[in-house]
Parts: C-alpha cells; structure tokens; sequence
C-alpha cells in the first residue's frame, strides 16, 4: 500500500511553526515498489534491496519544512550509496537490526543514535528498524546562533551523543518529537510546533556537544538541586531540555535524574508539568472573563487539552473546566 501527500523537499512552502504539515506512508512486501518510495523519498540515493525470502518495507514521515520525523523498517540486506539533502541536519537512529555507515572521514557502526554524515556516504543495512529526525539547515544554523550567544560559548558538533545519558536524553526527544507530529491536534498548534522546534535544535547540541558533560558523582549537592528547579521556575514558557536543567545545574543528566527522583520522587521533566499545572491553576483561579481552558493550557505548553486535563484532575482533583467555572 503506497500513500504520499507529504510535500516534496524541492517544492516545500517556507512554512512556519505548525503550517505546511504533511504525512506519507509505505508499506509493502514488493522490493521494486519499496525501490520505488526509496527513491523518491531520497532522490540521490541508490538502494539496492538484497535477497529472496520474505520481505517487509514500511517508510513513514511526517513533518513541515522545518523539522520531520521519519521511520524505516526493512527486513533482510540492503544496500545504499549516494548522498542525502545537504540542507538537512539530521539525526538517525538505530531501533533494531544492523546498520554501519562509511563517509568520507568516518565510520558509524551504532546501535544508537548519530548525526548523519555531509556529503556522499555507504551504508549496508540487515533486518533493519530506523527512526530519524530531520531540520531545516538554515533554520538548524539560525537557531543554533541564538542559543550560543544566550550561553555564551560556541558549540560544535560530534557524529555520536557526548555520554550514553545524552543518547538516552536524544532517544525520548525522538520519540517525543515524532509522537508530537502524529498527533493532530499538538502538531497543528504553532505555540507547540515552535517549542518542539526549540526542544529538538536545543537537544541535539546539548547532545551531540563536543566535550565533556558536566561531571558530579550521583551524590550531588541539594544545592543543584535548588539551582535545577529555580531554572526550572524561571523558563517554564520556555522549550526546555533534561540537558539544558543538568547544565544549569552543573551536574551531569544521569546525577539531575538521580537528584530528582530521590528528593522528589519524580524526573526533572515531570516537575516541570507540575510547575506548569499550578501556573495554569493560578490562571484559571483569577477567573478573567476571556479566559479559556484551551488558551491556559496552550500558553502552558499543553498543546493537547485532553492530556491536560488529565493531568490537571490527577494533580487537583477536579477538572480545568470546574476550576474555572468555580471562579467566574
């Protein structure tokens, strides 16, 4: 079954947060029709699909011109030469099976997540299950200016996560970027397209940073702890990552998560749902007449209002909507 009403790269509208989304889908057990969506989904790449036995291909993307998500599953041997969209940085990861990668100055042979290489590259690929997250270039560059003057440092890149914390750290902003675009009503909101935009650029260099992380052993100071969630309180409308908290923090990811967990019995992310929900409480509490539960939970970062609402009765024990009916 073969589905594309994604917009092809050449043609894509200079569309901002949340515009311009668009989906498709392959799944087939034909190696010509899999060549086929192959080619047009990587134009200057050559594939050549291997073998007799049973054959699964399924390919998926969705996204707009700025960031997308794709996935790629393709039982038995491949194998790829050619070079990929220079005007995309893009992070691959490895979900299951074997792939190794040959470019012109390096080799990647992960099971993990890794920058994918500029310019022409090999790739041989066996029973394999790929996830990756693509940006614009030019919006990737822009971006990344403004967060090195913010942080006052310039930061380059590596082709593989800084630390086996930063690969975890990348892995759940994969997952959650491509969770995020599958999901209507969140991808359709420009509010949270701009965060999730924010969210993945802001990772990857955190992620992919040359040098060392931040070093504390797991009995770091509660003084981290207070400098993580002041951090925390004071960009809570803003797109923040477990990387961005641990080096407010001066700690390492692995010591914040452990902090979090043992003082608060929760992660560094979950307490800043919690922030973000009593911000909105006090919002619905103030009762003003042009208030909604839909434009409180959007300006707190809640792009889907059924999850907050979910996550607002489990913390309140009422529903956004009675708080703010009590109020009026």
């Amino acid at each position: 079954m073969l589905r594309d009403d994604m917009t092809a790269r050449g043609s894509a509208p200079a569309a901002g947060p949340g515009t311009g989304l668009g989906r498709s889908a392959v799944s087939t057990h034909d190696r010509a029709e899999a060549a086929l969506a192959l080619h047009r989904a990587y134009p200057r790449i050559a594939v050549e699909v291997r073998g007799d036995g049973p054959f699964l291909f399924r390919h998926s993307a969705v996204g707009d011109a700025r960031l997308r998500s794709t996935e790629l599953v393709l039982t038995g041997a491949a194998r790829a030469a050619g070079a990929f969209d220079e005007g995309v940085v893009a992070v691959a990861e490895v979900l299951g099976g074997r792939l190794a990668v040959e470019a012109a100055r390096a080799r990647i042979e992960t099971g993990g997540p890794f920058l994918r290489p500029d310019g022409h590259a090999r790739a041989m690929a066996e029973d394999v299950h790929l996830r990756a997250t693509a940006i614009d270039a030019e919006a990737f560059r822009r971006a990344a200016e403004r967060y090195d003057r913010e942080g006052g440092r310039r930061r380059s890149t590596r082709g593989t996560p800084a630390s086996p914390a930063a690969a975890a750290a990348w892995t759940w902003t994969a997952a959650h970027v491509q969770r995020t675009l599958r999901d209507p009503e969140s991808s359709g909101n420009p509010i949270v397209a701009g965060e999730l935009f924010d969210l993945t650029v802001r990772t990857l260099l955190a992620c992919f940073a040359d040098g060392p992380e931040p070093e504390a052993g797991l009995e770091a100071s509660p003084k981290a702890l207070r400098r993580a969630i002041a951090y925390l309180e004071e960009h809570a409308l803003d797109a923040v990552t477990v990387p961005d908290v641990a080096a407010a923090a001066r700690v390492s990811v692995r010591s914040l998560q452990s902090l979090f967990r043992r003082h608060l019995g929760v992660s560094p992310i979950e307490h800043l749902h919690a922030i973000r929900l009593d911000a909105a409480r006090r919002e619905l509490t103030a009762g003003a007449e042009e208030s909604s539960v839909r434009t409180v939970a959007e300006r707190w970062g809640f792009g889907n209002s059924g999850r907050f609402a979910r996550l607002y009765r489990d913390r309140f024990g009422e529903r956004p909507s009675e708080t703010l009916r009590a109020h009026r």
